[in-house]
């Protein structure tokens, strides 16, 4: 399935099940099959490295096995138990489920900081049959990530596509979620992330975490150099992130919670701030903020748009020689009252560099038109 529509085929395939649970609950049983089958087809990818890699096979054993041998190059250990092949050789089997939930299990025993409560196990008593797992499994066999998977990042298209199903199968706006890649792969070079603490509190699905990473790659910078802080107001989307940095063998401290009015990271100052948050976003909770909150020193922002909330949000975590890159509506440019205030104490302190234009559309189909405004109208990005 290597195609220009494979994701497509592939959620068609999937879909079929769909109507026998709901929605919720389904998006985390595809969603988390995908996220084994791909650690399992990245980890046996490393092994076939490492075997052509040996040689002396007295020593041969010992890398197979050695956890840091696949981490150095972001990939999973995975357990026998939880790969891929033994799942498939026992998908006919009537306790399938069980199996699949053992197999997550195993990987969070082995990988406990980046897994521990992020796939559910829920294979066991969802109300789905043997053969429909089966099905599933069978159907996630066919996918070839290919050897250049990790450059052509197959598994995010993946993801990114059957999101934005589940998405508009539950009735519900997009794009709370999901930036479209060029948009961080911008952002990461124009403040050219490199060291230091990197920040996005609203990381939807890590998007720019995941861009960050793949820059540290291309120019052989150890990403242990760089630390990773989110915040992700919903759990799901929270998860989502989690497996994002976790199939790139990544860490990162990602906690769950409202930026607005729960900043659970009041003291992180940052070297790089990165989002793209639900901007033009109205009752947003301006009666909530306390006069006293330091991230306001500009002003309050109205309850009927909440994009200075950010904004202030993201300059109040900067570090002294911090750099903050993020989207945002054009509206943000020319609204006058508070927001025009606090813009202009803003621009007065020198804090602005630079705003870029994007074009029109950037956005694929299923996001939200409320969250970026108008397809016919451009945001920008600062």
């Amino acid at each position: 399935m290597k195609d220009i529509n494979f994701e497509d085929k592939l959620w068609k395939a999937a879909d079929k099940l769909r109507k026998k649970i709901e929605v919720h609950e389904y998006k985390y049983v595809v969603l988390g099959l995908i996220f084994l089958r791909y650690v399992s087809y990245a980890f046996e990818e490393k092994r076939k490295e490492i075997r052509k890699g040996i040689k002396n096979t007295k020593y041969s054993n010992l890398l197979f096995e050695d956890m840091d041998v696949y981490l150095a190059d972001g990939v999973l250990y995975v357990p026998e138990e939880a790969r891929w092949d033994y799942i498939k050789k026992h998908a006919n089997q009537s306790n399938i489920g069980e199996i699949i939930d053992n197999a997550i299990e195993a990987l969070e025993r082995e990988h406990p900081k980046q897994l521990k409560d992020v796939i559910p196990k829920i294979y066991a008593k969802v109300n789905l049959s043997s053969d429909d797992l089966a099905y599933l499994i069978n159907v996630f066999s066919m996918i070839d990530f290919g050897t250049d998977h990790k450059s052509k990042d197959i598994f995010g298209r993946i993801y990114e596509h059957f999101l934005g199903k589940f998405t508009e199968a539950e009735g519900k706006k997009g794009g709370e979620f999901y930036t479209p890649r060029s948009l961080t792969r911008l952002i990461v070079e124009v403040l050219d992330v490199r060291s230091g603490r990197i920040f996005d509190p609203a990381c939807g699905s890590g998007g720019f975490f995941v861009s960050a990473l793949e820059k540290l790659e291309r120019e052989d910078i150890d990403k242990a150099l760089l630390s990773i802080y989110g915040q992700e107001s919903k759990e799901f989307v929270w998860k989502i992130a989690k497996m994002n940095l976790a199939i790139r063998g990544a860490e990162g401290d990602i906690r769950i919670g409202d930026s607005y009015h729960e900043d659970r990271f009041p003291d992180l100052r940052a070297e790089y701030v990165v989002s793209n948050p639900p901007f033009n976003d109205s009752e947003w909770g301006a009666d909530r903020i306390k006069p006293s909150d330091p991230r306001f020193k500009y002003g309050i922002p109205p309850n009927s748009n909440g994009n200075y909330a950010w904004i202030q949000h993201y300059i109040y975590h900067l570090a002294p020689n911090g750099k903050a890159g993020f989207v945002m509506a054009n509206g943000a440019l020319s609204t006058g009252g508070v927001e025009g205030k606090i813009r202009e104490k803003i621009i007065k302190d020198d804090l602005v560099y630079g705003i870029v234009a994007t074009p029109a559309k950037l956005f694929t189909q299923y996001l939200s038109p409320y969250r970026y405004g108008s397809s016919e109208k451009t945001n920008q990005i600062t």
